[in-house]
């Protein structure tokens, strides 16, 4: 099987280095056909279709990757030109992202319809569409009008490395006495809710002093000097801001971490989706707080493979803490049960065997129909 990643798109974001990895795992044959993301649109394509007379030659499919909406056309194109099925992974909306979760573009406004009709041309042509939950599919089908026979779910799911570093926690213990470490590692997205965070970790602190969590905040974002600034007015003592850090750096903070903390956001985008930053932590085995949804409970179990609190609610994220830093042994075993969960349902192995499964289906319906 030969599979052509297509697009102005980074090879080494996280979706795509977990779907490359899938398909290797299963003896795939991997092509990049990648510019560089924010490329002009002219040069863009002007550089996909100088590469891809070779690189498509002989190949079963080719895959715009996340983020790739403005290439679906184009590939669109070359797959009814070579006969070659066209899946889009589209991660997101551009609507639902840019209006109805960051609030850059206003609703009803002209840019905002741009992005609607983006997003209903980039979902409408190609072959599949794949969702990363069925939450996300129902977006992309009550919306767009994505026939549901076109989608198929490949969850977000973590990447070898991830997993290679849940090993290195298996004899992790904390010493007694010491405060609990909780780590958040991610973009600072509205979705995040990390301003819930935050708060939680104030209410802490001020119920039990600094030293009874203590909360490092990895990353940077839209809210990160929000959150800074909510820090640095109440005086925070217990939570430690640390800058965008080297990928392994993420891994080790968190193989080191006593919890996890997932997305509290309250937005509707919040509720459709598992980041790989949750599925990153399962797969290292530290337990995972994070907000309840219908996304998640697709995939996990609450008090089983996770920890789950109301959205945007820091007293619930509190009282959750609580109960966890008093139970080590709760936590170990959650932690275990969510990294066995995350490896059957959404390591590259597994990812792997439903990429292929898609790609297959893909062929048969776009094959060419022997004429009677």
């Amino acid at each position: 099987m030969r599979v052509a990643f297509f697009g102005a798109y980074d090879p080494d974001y996280p979706r795509n280095v977990v779907l490359r990895e899938s398909l290797l795992a299963h003896g795939a044959e991997v092509r990049e056909l990648a510019v560089p993301p924010g490329t002009s649109a002219p040069a863009r394509e002007a550089r996909l279709l100088a590469r891809a007379t070779g690189a498509l030659q002989g190949a079963h499919a080719i895959l715009v990757p996340a983020f790739g909406h403005r290439d679906v056309p184009l590939a669109a194109f070359l797959g009814r030109s070579t006969g070659t099925p066209v899946l889009f992974d589209p991660l997101v909306s551009r609507w639902d992202t840019q209006v109805g979760d960051l609030g850059r573009v206003r609703a009803g406004s002209i840019s905002a319809l741009r992005l609607r009709a983006s997003d209903r041309m980039a979902l409408s042509l190609p072959d599949l569409v794949l969702c990363d939950t069925w939450e996300h599919g129902e977006l992309y089908a009550g919306e767009y009008g994505v026939t549901r026979r076109k989608l198929r779910r490949i969850p977000v799911g973590a990447d070898r490395e991830a997993f290679r570093a849940g090993e290195r926690r298996v004899s992790r213990s904390q010493p007694p006495g010491a405060p609990l470490e909780v780590v958040y590692v991610g973009g600072f997205l509205p979705l995040h809710g990390v301003d819930a965070i935050v708060a939680a970790a104030a209410l802490l602190e001020a119920r039990h002093g600094p030293r009874f969590a203590r909360f490092t905040l990895i990353g940077g974002g839209m809210t990160a000097p929000e959150a800074e600034r909510d820090i640095a007015a109440q005086g925070l003592r217990s939570v430690r801001r640390v800058r965008r850090v080297a990928y392994a750096e993420a891994l080790e903070a968190l193989v080191q971490a006593d919890l996890a903390l997932g997305i509290f956001g309250t937005t509707a985008k919040a509720g459709r989706v598992i980041p790989h930053k949750v599925y990153q932590a399962l797969a290292v085995g530290v337990p995972v707080l994070t907000r309840r949804s219908r996304a998640v409970a697709e995939l996990f179990r609450d008090e089983e493979h996770l920890v789950l609190v109301p959205p945007g609610d820091p007293g619930a994220i509190a009282q959750a803490i609580e109960a966890l830093a008093s139970n080590p042994d709760r936590r170990a075993a959650i932690g275990a049960r969510g990294r066995a969960a995350v490896r059957e349902q959404a390591s590259p192995e597994t990812i792997g065997a439903l990429l292929l499964e898609a790609i297959a289906g893909a062929r048969e319906v776009s094959s060419p129909r022997p004429r009677r």
